[in-house]
């Protein structure tokens, strides 16, 4: 089955798309590889943040990854359908990715991630250059699924779950407070 395919907006589009105003400015410590989402408080009962909504430069993050497993591949899912829909994704990326490492799924809210999940990630230091081609893959394919790729960096991991964090689809209000700042 194929999913619907992302639409790549430019900034400046998506900035007008979405209605800031020249007061939220871009952070110069934000990564230029990762989304930027402005702050919004309206969340549904399921932890999705139903204004947000995610955009991605195509350039290399850009903060100092720690010397172990570079990222972590959160796909989240919420009812029977989405549950099919991120199965799907996860059979089509482990074809696509068999270098990574693909995890039970949680079928619960689990530490900081709201709504059911299932994770992956890219076995091993080495595959750290291969951010663009996973992030690409997840930008065309996730559907309509809300997919999130952190990093394990220096910064530590509030800053990896927040700043330097990519979404693809909706953005989730992670429980942030379990985290150190």
């Amino acid at each position: 089955m194929m999913r619907p395919r992302s639409i790549l907006l430019s900034t400046a589009l998506f900035i007008n798309l979405i209605g800031v105003t020249a007061s939220h400015k871009f952070s110069s410590k934000l990564p230029t590889a990762f989304a930027f989402h402005p702050k919004t408080s309206a969340t549904n009962n399921n932890g999705i943040n139903d204004d947000k909504t995610a955009s991605s430069s195509s350039s290399q993050p850009s903060f100092k990854l720690k010397e172990r497993n570079p990222y972590d591949v959160h796909v989240y899912y919420n009812g029977p359908d989405e549950r099919s829909e991120a199965m799907e994704l996860r059979k089509d990326m482990q074809l696509k990715f068999p270098w990574m490492r693909f995890f039970p799924y949680r079928d619960r809210p689990i530490g900081p991630h709201p709504v059911p999940m299932w994770e992956a990630d890219f076995g091993g230091y080495d595959n750290r250059h291969r951010w663009s081609e996973v992030r690409d893959f997840i930008e065309m394919e996730h559907g309509s699924l809300s997919v999130l790729i952190h990093p394990h960096s220096e910064d530590g991991d509030y800053a990896d779950h927040t700043k330097n964090a990519f979404w693809a689809g909706q953005v989730l209000d992670l429980k942030l407070e379990i985290m150190k700042r």
